[in-house]
């Protein structure tokens, strides 16, 4: 009997060991944000990173996991910024509510038709069919009479004009009729990719009932912003580096929380516009199941949350290394029983095309505290930070050699002081030049009152009472010239 007991609890053990590993294995850290650029300190240089992430399973739902104490979470945390391990100076978990109230939810989705999405690359299946299954998932739920949801389509005619006239309804039934009634993509279409966002902000924000509600733009595209009014796509669409900058800033104005999820892969699909466009790091999928688990999405406010701060590498420590950069962010995390979870994807972040980017919040209270209390002091070598007074020695010295040397390289004649001798000694009076007995010119002989105390010495300044006369010339003819 006891021999059955022990093989029993040797199975039980075993059996949850498997269920914490298959645990740790199928949980992950969830980009719940892009990348925030902050301000570290006020009047700071320094550039910092927020973000924020959340625990999933593989079908996106939320976890609780068992994490390490308060004051050793940041610890226990690893970002890699470009490649580059960085370990945060401020962690901190926000305990998600047990009964928390489902909000309504208001979402359009944005379907792209373009000629592309007839490729079959997606297990056998088109993208927009592939797209269109995924969405379906998304309708499973949906609450009648709670939620409300319009399904658009775009390519690159009459975009404003569809976009304008979504339908929201109320009911799963009729949503799925939506869904079925989507045009079929034509080869001819092309994708007004940042029209068609900034169109379908504008709509939610036109169909938002309250402030408490969170409207959701979900975006399904497999390309870049490609128009060509030459051939017959609307007049006057966004397109090119001002394009997409007015997209992206009517999405950050408006609210709207955005999710682009692009089909296909990274060389195919412009990755930094849709981290532009949306307000969560996009989706860049080949898989059909990562296709369906993005649609899955939490209907419940994200509460339960893990924020972290952290300072930038040396290689982009001021907003002035950050300018024009996209950089990109990975994660991992130990769990208190040892788990190492890493994210499902990773995050970009975009600086602006052309200017220094601004930063996009200031630190809080306790990260401030944070960040001077684990200040790096000896973060690099000594001389970054003797830096500043070498640079202001440096050019004090290049301003002294332009000032005091350079004039002396190109007049040394003026700069020598040896004997005072006139610029034109051929118009004293006087003798021949005289030779010296290196064959070298000698000085003339200077006027009177003009004559040196000795060779290498000024002549002493003379007394009032030493005045010089100037006489003018007897029987001078104003009418005769020197050749007469």
């Amino acid at each position: 009997m006891k021999m059955v007991i022990r093989i029993l609890a040797v199975l039980l053990a075993a059996t949850g060991w498997q269920q914490v590993s298959a645990r740790g294995q199928s949980t992950s850290l969830d980009f719940l944000s892009k990348p925030m650029l902050i301000e570290c300190e006020p009047e700071g240089a320094d550039a910092c990173f927020r973000l924020q992430f959340d625990f999933v399973d593989e079908t996106g739902s939320s976890v609780n996991v068992q994490l390490p104490p308060a004051n050793q979470l940041a610890s226990h945390i690893e970002i890699q910024v470009d490649g580059q391990p960085v370990r945060p100076f401020h962690a901190v978990t926000t305990a998600g509510s047990l009964n928390r109230t489902r909000r309504p939810q208001t979402t359009l989705l944005l379907f792209d038709v373009s000629g592309s999405m007839l490729t079959n690359d997606l297990a056998g299946q088109s993208r927009f069919e592939a797209a269109k299954g995924a969405a379906a998932e998304y309708l499973k739920n949906f609450s009648d009479g709670q939620d409300r949801v319009a399904i658009v389509p775009f390519a690159s005619r009459d975009v404003e004009k569809t976009v304008a006239a979504a339908r929201f309804v109320d009911t799963r039934a009729a949503a799925q009729t939506e869904l079925d009634a989507l045009p079929r993509p034509e080869p001819r279409n092309n994708t007004a990719l940042y029209s068609a966002v900034r169109d379908a902000v504008e709509t939610l924000q036109q169909h938002r009932r309250s402030d408490e509600e969170q409207p959701r733009l979900i975006l399904l595209t497999d390309g870049t912003n490609d128009v060509r009014p030459q051939s017959g796509d609307d007049q006057g669409l966004l397109t090119g580096p001002s394009g997409l900058t007015a997209a992206a800033s009517a999405v950050q104005q408006s609210g709207v929380d955005v999710l682009p999820i692009g089909l296909g892969n990274r060389q195919s699909i412009d990755e930094v516009a849709m981290t532009r466009l949306g307000t969560r790091p996009p989706l860049i999928t080949f898989d059909l199941d990562a296709l369906h688990k993005a649609f899955q999405l939490r209907q419940l406010p994200q509460d339960g949350t893990l924020t972290v701060t952290l300072q930038a590498p040396e290689s982009l420590g001021s907003r002035t290394l950050l300018a024009g950069r996209v950089v990109r962010f990975r994660a991992k995390a130990t769990l208190a029983d040892g788990t190492v979870l890493v994210e499902n994807r990773q995050a970009l972040w975009v600086a602006p095309p052309v200017a220094t980017p601004s930063f996009e919040g200031t630190a809080t209270d306790a990260e401030q505290r944070a960040f001077l209390t684990n200040a790096r002091l000896d973060r690099g070598s000594p001389l970054l930070f003797l830096r500043p007074f070498l640079v202001f020695a440096a050019l004090a010295a290049l301003l002294a050699v332009l000032w005091f040397g350079v004039p002396r390289l190109i007049w040394p004649e003026r700069y020598d002081h040896r004997a005072a001798r006139p610029v034109r000694p051929e118009y004293w009076p006087g003798a021949e030049p005289v030779k010296r007995r290196d064959n070298q010119p000698a000085f003339r002989q200077a006027p009177p009152g003009f004559e040196t105390a000795g060779r290498g010495m000024r002549a002493p300044i003379r007394s009032p009472g030493e005045h010089t006369i100037v006489r003018p010339v007897t029987g001078f003819d104003p009418n005769k010239t020197r050749l007469s």
